[in-house]
């Protein structure tokens, strides 16, 4: 063989096994690096900021009463459910970031009249579009569906915790301070309700790990209601769109 042609085949095979070592190389997939943030939203301005979308805008105003200030919802107007599966109704998602693990602080108050059964507000977190999320129902009622944590998943909404399980929350027209402590890595969500008045044990605790990222919200099913002092302090991401609104 001469020396041109052997040193030919030699290049190729140099080339063939460098080939083959890139193909079999594995490579662990990159995981996301998310920002930490912390958000307060005070709702000083007199103009809702844009950071929020709504499903119907002219509903949600700033409202004050002395020193306080917050976003409010005025009661929804009689129509038709939304098509699909049964959720919330009216919602006002906060577009900035997508969340993973966080830890949330709100104030809520509904405002229509005590007596209303079911009267309830709503908060939403692991949002992923108009149908795949977790929500907290907050009641004066006790079910498989009022003051329980759902997980709507397309075409079904499933409650995460026995029916009838959780003691009432909302009977009166007063403001409650409820904490949702989501820890993705172990699965756990933690909502506690008044801790700041003494009620230091959890209302709900759960494990479940359907939804990783997604947006939080804010609302009700048909009732009218009020949010203050919304903090937001975890894992956060800038969102590729904004979210899906009904």
């Amino acid at each position: 063989m001469n020396g041109k042609r052997w040193c030919c085949l030699w290049a190729c095979t140099i080339m063939g096994l460098a080939s083959v070592g890139c193909t079999n190389l594995k490579t662990e997939p990159k995981r996301e690096t998310p920002l930490l943030v912390t958000l307060r939203e005070t709702f000083d301005l007199p103009e809702v900021s844009d950071n929020w979308s709504f499903r119907t805008p002219g509903l949600w105003h700033v409202a004050s009463e002395g020193d306080r200030r917050f976003l409010q919802m005025n009661e929804p107007p009689k129509r038709p459910m939304l098509p699909g599966v049964r959720r919330p109704q009216e919602y006002a998602i906060y577009n900035k970031y997508e969340f993973r693990s966080f830890n949330l602080s709100c104030r809520v108050r509904v405002d229509c009249d005590p007596s209303v059964r079911g009267r309830d507000v709503v908060i939403i977190f692991g949002r992923q579009d108009k149908t795949h999320y977790y929500y907290i129902h907050l009641s004066n009622r006790s079910d498989t569906v009022h003051n329980m944590l759902i997980r709507v998943d397309g075409d079904t909404r499933q409650p995460l915790l026995p029916a009838g399980s959780l003691p009432l929350t909302l009977t009166d027209n007063a403001w409650h301070k409820v904490d949702i402590q989501r820890d993705v890595e172990k699965g756990t969500i933690t909502v506690y309700f008044d801790y700041d008045a003494g009620h230091r044990e959890p209302l709900i605790q759960i494990t479940d790990r359907t939804y990783e990222w997604g947006f939080v919200g804010l609302g009700s099913f048909n009732d009218y209601g009020s949010f203050g002092r919304v903090v937001i302090e975890g894992e956060a991401r800038m969102p590729a769109q904004l979210p899906a609104i009904d």
